[in-house]
C-alpha cells in the first residue's frame, strides 16, 4: 500500500497582519518541503485579501506587522505565490463569508483558487494536520 504524503490544512481566520504572515509562511515552507497544502481564508481574514485593503495597507498590526510595512517586507500573497510555485500549495476564499459580505473573487487579489465551502474544504483536506490563524 501506498503512503500518502503528509498535508496541512491552514485556517485563516484573523486580519492581524502577523497571524496572516505566520500563517503563509508556515504553509509555503511546508509546501516547498513537499507537503500538500490548502489554505482557507475565512471571517476577518478575506477582508485583507481585498485589492483595496492590500493596495492600502489597511492591515491591523501590532508592533513586528509595523516594522513590517515600514520596511517593506515582501507580505503573505508574496509568501502563498512562492509556496505555489515551488510546491502544491492551493487557496481558498469562504463561500459563506464572501457571501455575507457581497464580495467576488475579482474583488480579492489574485491568489485564490477559487472559492469554496467549508464542506468542500474538509472533505479535500481529510486525515491533514489542521492550524489556524
Amino acid at each position: 500500500m501506498e503512503q500518502q504524503a503528509p498535508s496541512l490544512a491552514v485556517i485563516l481566520l484573523s486580519e492581524d497582519l502577523e497571524k496572516l504572515h505566520a500563517g503563509a509562511l508556515v504553509g509555503s515552507v511546508a509546501s516547498m518541503s513537499g507537503m500538500t497544502v490548502n489554505v482557507f481564508v475565512t471571517m476577518n481574514a478575506l477582508k485583507s485579501f481585498r485589492k483595496d485593503s492590500f493596495e492600502n495597507a489597511d492591515f491591523i498590526t501590532g508592533t513586528i506587522g509595523k516594522e513590517m510595512l515600514a520596511k517593506k517586507i515582501p507580505l503573505f500573497d508574496s509568501l502563498l505565490q512562492e509556496g505555489k510555485d515551488m510546491g502544491e500549495l492551493n487557496i481558498y476564499g469562504c463561500a459563506l463569508a464572501m457571501d455575507i459580505m457581497d464580495w467576488n473573487e475579482e474583488d480579492m487579489i489574485d491568489v485564490f483558487d477559487g472559492v469554496i465551502g467549508v464542506t468542500k474544504f474538509l472533505g479535500m483536506t481529510q486525515g491533514a494536520t489542521v492550524i489556524t490563524m
